[in-house]
């Protein structure tokens, strides 16, 4: 599968938050009584707060993040992701990872994320390989946010297992690097939720 990296890096900051709060806001809205409450509520925090405007997300310099990036109707969105955070969460919480046959976790690797020349490639083990599966943000399909030359080696050196720390749906909301990027993930959840009128 081709990668829309290169794509998604050149369109991303065209993308206007408060556009797509109201597109969603309104698609709610009309579905349902349920989704006219859910909309109720999403324009409340619009109102609110002003976290719409703070788009696109500065990384911070010594920090890692990572940037994934959604598509939808109203454009291409970054989600800013805080590595290093997730790290400190995983030791606090002693989440402890799963092992998988690089062969069925290759998957989970974008090949425009990869670097496949030896001379450029800066080792950084520091944070452990992480993977996101979500229903609303990568399509049910696994997604690697960390580690992914580290999954690319041990698939091309036919490795036996490799430790992955792998999350699901609701549990990497702590991620986010940025709270636009938390927003837009539960504006989401709960679109999705109105949409298939899944309570």
């Amino acid at each position: 599968m081709e990668s829309k990296i290169e794509f998604y890096e050149k369109t991303y900051q065209n993308f206007n938050p408060y556009q797509h709060f109201i597109s969603r806001i309104q698609e709610m809205e009309q579905k349902s009584s349920y989704g006219a409450e859910a909309a109720v509520k999403w324009l409340e925090l619009l109102k609110e707060t002003r976290i719409h405007e703070a788009y696109p997300v500065i990384h911070p310099i010594g920090q890692e993040t990572f940037s994934l990036y959604a598509e939808f109707p109203t454009g291409v969105f970054e989600y800013a992701l805080d590595i290093d955070g997730a790290t400190a969460l995983i030791k606090a919480k002693g989440i402890q990872p799963v092992s998988f046959s690089p062969s069925k976790i290759i998957e989970a690797v974008d090949q425009g994320n990869i670097n496949k020349d030896p001379n450029r490639i800066k080792p950084n083990h520091k944070n452990p390989v992480m993977v996101l599966q979500s229903k609303y943000l990568t399509n049910d399909k696994p997604y690697c946010i960390n580690g992914n030359h580290r999954i690319y080696e041990a698939y091309q050196n036919n490795d036996e297992q490799i430790e992955v720390f792998l999350f699901r749906d609701k549990e990497f909301s702590l991620f986010f690097y940025d709270a636009l990027s938390e927003a837009i993930y539960f504006l989401e959840i709960d679109y999705n939720n109105v949409i298939s009128e899944d309570r």
